[in-house]
């Protein structure tokens, strides 16, 4: 019989390590805290705080990568020599807590850089094969990125919803992060009326970061039935610097 143990669903958590999280972040068996750092001319230098909270030696190696988004705003990362961080491997003992400490070479630019500092857990003794006659288990690695935050000089927030269309029922719009810094979008709300005015579709959609300079599209699809009676599409998007809004006649010829 194949058994998952804890691990495995604290593993899902690395899968989320791109949401905006709270100050900590619990992940099975050690804690990260803060899990993003925020530096600049003023703070060159931060710590990142790893506890083992778990019953067994946990091992760690350390990863500082360069994160950008491509014309579609996905995530991209390459190696990058901008960060200088210490240690690079790291072993924890039972309830321990040990901190990585994160420096910049060059702490003055024009537009907001970001790097992710990857903390990936090593195999250790509850990674190995269970002894003959135990059921095996599976014990999920996990791979957590915390965002590293470069701020510009003089920061300037803006963004733009640079297409909003509707095709046979699909929403489809584009935002684009006019400013110099990253945006953390908290919810896209979309808001559907009838020529009186009453709300007769509603719908939010989630996601992460928007980076400086960065595009990305986002896309919904509305069901026959409430696109018919929708004269007027609200988009509203915050984040958490700022807010966007923008409407959209809707005819029948836009809907399935």
């Amino acid at each position: 019989m194949l058994l998952l143990s804890h691990r495995f669903f604290a593993g899902a958590i690395a899968t989320l390590a791109l949401l905006p999280w709270p100050p900590a972040l619990h992940a099975g068996d050690f804690t990260v805290n803060p899990i993003r750092l925020e530096l600049g001319a003023n703070a060159r230098s931060g710590v990142i705080s790893i506890r083992n909270e778990g019953a067994v030696r946990l091992g760690f190696q350390m990863q500082a990568m360069e994160w950008t988004q491509d014309a579609e705003g996905k995530d991209q990362y390459a190696d990058s020599r901008d960060l200088i961080f210490f240690p690079k491997l790291m072993t924890l003992e039972p309830g321990d807590e040990s901190l990585v400490r994160v420096g910049v070479r060059n702490a003055v630019v024009p537009l907001e850089k970001t790097y992710r500092l990857f903390i990936q857990e090593l195999p250790g003794p509850t990674k190995e094969t269970q002894p003959e006659g135990k059921s095996a288990r599976i014990g999920v690695l996990i791979r957590f990125g915390a965002p590293i935050f470069l701020a510009p000089l003089k920061s300037e927030d803006s963004a733009e919803i640079i297409t909003l269309e509707m095709a046979k029922g699909t929403l489809s719009l584009k935002v684009r992060n006019t400013g110099n810094r990253h945006q953390v979008i908290e919810g896209i709300h979309l808001r559907g009326t009838d020529a009186g005015g009453s709300e007769v579709f509603s719908l939010t959609l989630a996601d992460r970061y928007l980076l400086a300079g960065a595009t990305k599209s986002f896309s919904a699809t509305i069901a026959a039935d409430p696109c018919s009676k929708i004269a007027d599409l609200t988009v509203e998007l915050k984040t958490d610097k700022l807010g966007l809004k923008r409407k959209l006649d809707v005819t029948g010829a836009m809907c399935p």
